[in-house]
């Protein structure tokens, strides 16, 4: 009997091992451990090849991309769940890939227009207090603003394949072209010169070919079906599908993004890279959520809004051993590992406050997209606004003023207390749900 149970859970085993959403987590994890490993690896390389305060210029593209980011608001959720419901419909999928991929070409070329125009102004009032950046500044903002078009452009490929559970072909072309990327970047700075201008150069020009590839991958794939036909209407109405639920991401993401917007001013560029190399190595570890979550989203969308299910226990189980003890356990020991990282004393003593700061802020933040997925499920997009604003109400002041005393340690404690201030209002939320619940069931009894 002991014999045919472990048989029958061998098998069971087998089963979960071969099927698509299993598959689906470890590509997007071994995606995530691929690029993310690659560029933690690297970045002390840059830091010593590009010199501190070089480093800082790439570190404010970094910032410009991440708030050009912000035109992605409720597109990069809501593609997903419409190709998903599009799916085994071939003309339906065709439709749905034109629609995204024209508006988000529109909108990057919306913020291109725009932020080319706006470099003069960055740099003469905003970078540095205005102090002035290291000459041929100019050029390398102009050119991450144009890798931005194609990077953002590319997003509706991502949201394609994702939304039709194509994870795997999605994560092999990204860790292709991130490597490429940096293998690019670090031939240039090293062989040609150590200036931010040589480490954007080649991320650029991939950017544009990945752009181009994936594009030409998905028309290939769809060259059955018919073409897409798509009029004003069909742009108006995914504007109000995306209304709400954009309004709060967008909100969300100025919130993600008010530390490098914050800071960037407040600094000088050294010692802004500086705390740039330590926030992307906390931030990085949100990363370990979002396999997670972007394998379930599909399945949540499908099943409905369902509450506590096996499939929910296990994701929140997944989540607490798979992203919350990691930050944990990283954060305890920050000291040795900015030290042995970077081999940088000064960069590393002053980065152990703000990175355990953004370590826990990630920890709690995992916690509750486990409360915001089953948000977004039951469709209170309202919910989400009203989150964000508070969070964005409470964090901005708070940031802008804590800058100029506590510097670095600022943008730290601005991730924490907005993680903290999140959970509170989506466990309010979630205690609200389960109240009207019992009430309802009562009622029938």
């Amino acid at each position: 009997m002991l014999h045919n149970r472990i048989r029958n859970a061998v098998a069971t085993l087998k089963v979960r091992l071969q099927s698509q959403l299993f598959q689906n987590v470890m590509a997007n994890y071994l995606a995530v451990a691929w690029t993310g490993g690659l560029s933690i690896l690297l970045i002390p390389v840059y830091l010593r090849v590009l010199g501190q305060e070089q480093w800082g210029i790439v570190a404010i593209c970094m910032a410009i991309q991440g708030f050009m980011g912000l035109l992605d608001a409720g597109l990069g959720q809501i593609m997903p769940r419409d190709m998903a419901l599009a799916s085994a419909n071939r003309a339906r999928e065709a439709h749905v890939f034109a629609l995204f991929s024209r508006s988000y070409m529109a909108l990057g070329l919306i913020g291109f227009v725009v932020g080319q125009l706006a470099v003069p102004y960055l740099i003469a009032h905003w970078f540095n207090n205005g102090q002035g950046l290291a000459d041929g500044t100019e050029w390398v903002l102009r050119l991450v603003i144009t890798q931005f078009f194609f990077q953002f452009s590319n997003n509706s490929h991502a949201g394609y394949w994702n939304g039709l559970q194509e994870q795997k072909k999605a994560n092999l072309r990204l860790c292709i072209f991130g490597t490429l990327k940096h293998m690019g970047a670090l031939a240039m700075v090293s062989l040609w010169s150590p200036h931010a201008l040589a480490y954007v150069l080649p991320f650029t020009l991939v950017a544009a070919m990945e752009w181009w590839s994936n594009r030409q991958s998905i028309l290939g794939s769809l060259a059955d079906a018919p073409a897409a036909s798509l009029a004003m209407g069909d742009f108006q109405t995914l504007a109000r599908n995306a209304g709400l639920l954009a309004a709060a991401v967008l909100v969300g993401m100025v919130v993600s993004q008010l530390d490098r917007i914050v800071l960037s001013r407040a600094l000088d560029a050294a010692t802004y890279g500086a705390y740039v190399i330590v926030a992307n190595l906390g931030l990085a570890f949100m990363q370990l959520q979002y396999p997670l979550m972007r394998a379930f989203f599909p399945r949540v969308v499908l099943a409905g809004a369902a509450g506590v299910t096996p499939k929910s226990r296990l994701l929140a189980m997944s989540v607490l051993v798979l992203c919350v003890a990691p930050c944990l356990l990283i954060a305890a020991a920050a000291p040795w590992i900015l030290e042995t990282w970077l081999s940088n004393s000064k960069i590393a003593s002053a980065g152990v406050a703000p990175l355990r700061l953004i370590l826990c802020a990630v920890a709690i933040n995992a916690v509750y997209h486990l409360i915001y997925q089953r948000i977004v499920a039951k469709g209170e997009n309202r919910m989400v606004i009203r989150i964000n604003v508070v969070v964005l109400i409470i964090i901005a002041p708070t940031l802008y003023f804590a800058a100029p005393v506590y510097g670095p340690v600022a943008g730290g404690m601005a991730w924490f207390l907005s993680s903290l201030l999140q959970l509170a209002m989506g466990g309010y939320w979630l205690f609200l749900q389960r109240n009207s619940s019992t009430k309802s069931m009562a009622h029938h009894d």
